[in-house]
């Protein structure tokens, strides 16, 4: 379990010629079980009210995740991911909510290289275009 706050004086640097002022909230939590894992992550920032004029509703960002995970073998493992964000969470009047839905697999070539293949499925705002398809990574730890 983990929980983060964070303060900016200036989270635009003077992009918008005003000082927003921010502040970050974030708690997750990992759990395993032996061959299972679930993880799960939420986040907030709240904005000053400067920020409105570039977007209504952006003052406040918030976004949620919860993903299990199973290793069938040592080299392979597949998992789900169900996400919520809205990036005008602010704005009571403006329908900005992302829900996604990823279901995946990862392949270990090694400890440290990991190949990843995974599908998502995005239901948007009525303004917003949906992203469905497949992502392909690569890992390296090091």
């Amino acid at each position: 379990l983990a929980a983060t706050v964070q303060h900016q004086t200036d989270v635009a640097q003077d992009d918008f010629n005003a000082n927003i002022d921010a502040n970050l909230f974030e708690a997750h939590a990992i759990y395993q079980a032996g061959p299972f894992q679930l993880r799960a992550l939420y986040a907030m920032w709240d904005l000053n009210d400067a920020i409105n004029a570039a977007s209504p509703g952006a003052d406040e960002q918030e976004g949620f995740y919860i993903e299990p995970s199973y290793m069938l073998t040592e080299k392979l493992g597949i998992f789900a991911r169900y996400s919520e964000w809205d990036n005008q969470a602010g704005s009571s009047t403006v329908d900005s909510e992302f829900q996604q839905r990823d279901i995946g697999i990862n392949y270990w070539l090694t400890p440290t290289v990991v190949f990843k293949a995974d599908y998502q499925n995005q239901s948007a705002p009525s303004t917003e275009s949906e992203l469905d398809g497949l992502n392909l990574g690569v890992g390296w730890s090091f």
